[in-house]
């Protein structure tokens, strides 16, 4: 739970809508209601940033958070606070771009299945009034009552915006509440896996933990964080233009949700992920298939990424034209029955793969053959 000292009013004040020393408690704290608790490794990019706040792993090594809650000077991950959950240092924070969301550079990496930033064509993709989300955050379960335990709740984007998206509606009794400041809102993109857009600054309204929430977004934040740092946290994506662009890490996020998922004692090993991502064009090629006509381990043609095929697809060589992944012979038949073309560089008569011994043209008529047809031609003319 957060003090209320200078820290604490400036996060409060954040969340009405107010100048510090402005603001003024509810006579009557709303609820937030269907918020639910997650179970072990539920949500398990969702982390505790400091002593007060939220935060999202987007990367093995970042998270996102928001910046008037300060540098953290480090993140715990986990169900709730003082659970004992793995930590991890922060190095440093960049928030270039937005008003209030910012990435944070860690001290290592983590081995957990992460929640990337929705970057590129995934923006105009999903970042759409009316689609559904996801918001969650160890904050207030009322204003100035609870706290520090990970709650969830399913929610809309009402508003799109240059720099925020507004999440729920006032008075709708979901909302995120001081403690969830730097928070995600996820959206589920088509192959299962999540991603998120926001950061939680505050509430719209002048009424707390009961109103529609401002959520701060972060793909502004990703080309100043990824030319100061060098960490390249879109994976699929040219972090400066947004184009398409995927390499071997653009696959492998994060496709759970709330419910048990392993312990963190594997880092929840057993947390569903996502394949290769084709949101935004062809899935990166790993060698194993696809565009660059390679072959999977069973030597059968396919791949992980596209259905077995019969040798037809693919783009490049390696699989002949049964599919069986097979050496080719590279002989093709014509549609006329009558033409034959046969790469002669393959075979010859005798299999010493010196040559080919056939012949294109007629066929000759051993010497006897023809003595005979002459004594034959002599005697018809007599």
């Amino acid at each position: 739970m957060m003090s209320m000292g200078i820290v604490g009013l400036t996060l409060v004040s954040a969340w009405l809508g107010l100048e510090p020393g402005q603001w003024q408690a509810p006579t009557q704290p709303q609820q937030i209601v269907n918020g639910s608790a997650v179970q072990t490794c539920g949500w398990p990019t969702t982390v505790l940033a400091g002593g007060g706040c939220t935060g999202t792993l987007v990367h093995p090594r970042v998270i996102s958070t928001a910046q008037h809650c300060g540098v953290p000077g480090s993140v715990t991950f986990g169900e709730a606070a003082g659970s004992g959950g793995p930590s991890v240092d922060v190095v440093t924070c960049v928030g270039e771009g937005s008003d209030d969301a910012m990435l944070c550079e860690l001290a290592e990496e983590v081995p957990l299945a992460v929640t990337p930033v929705l970057f590129g064509c995934e923006l105009d993709g999903y970042m759409q009034v009316g689609q559904e989300v996801v918001i969650a955050g160890f904050g207030q379960t009322s204003f100035g009552m609870g706290g520090g335990t990970k709650l969830w709740a399913p929610q809309v984007i009402s508003a799109v915006e240059p720099g925020r998206t507004i999440i729920g509606n006032a008075g709708d009794g979901t909302s995120p509440c001081p403690g969830d400041s730097g928070g995600p809102v996820f959206v589920q993109v088509a192959d299962g896996s999540w991603r998120v857009f926001g950061t939680v600054l505050g509430g719209t309204t002048g009424v707390p933990c009961n109103s529609a929430a401002d959520f701060q977004r972060i793909d502004p934040v990703v080309p100043n964080f990824e030319m100061q740092t060098g960490i390249d946290i879109t994976p699929c994506f040219d972090g400066q233009t947004g184009a398409w662009d995927p390499g071997p890490d653009c696959g492998g996020f994060f496709a759970g949700d709330h419910t048990e998922a392993g312990t963190w004692n594997d880092w929840c090993a057993a947390a569903p992920v996502g394949g290769f991502s084709d949101e935004c064009g062809a899935p990166f090629d790993d060698g194993s298939g696809g565009s660059s006509g390679g072959m999977n381990e069973t030597g059968d043609g396919s791949s992980g990424d596209v259905p077995p095929g019969d040798g037809s697809t693919g783009g490049g060589s390696g699989i002949g034209s049964t599919g069986d992944g097979g050496a080719t012979t590279e002989a093709t038949t014509q549609t006329d029955p009558g033409a034959t073309s046969v790469d002669t560089s393959a075979m010859d008569d005798d299999g010493d793969g010196q040559g080919c011994g056939c012949r294109q043209g007629p066929m000759p008529l051993p010497a006897g053959a023809l003595l005979m047809m002459t004594v034959l031609g002599l005697r018809r003319r007599r």
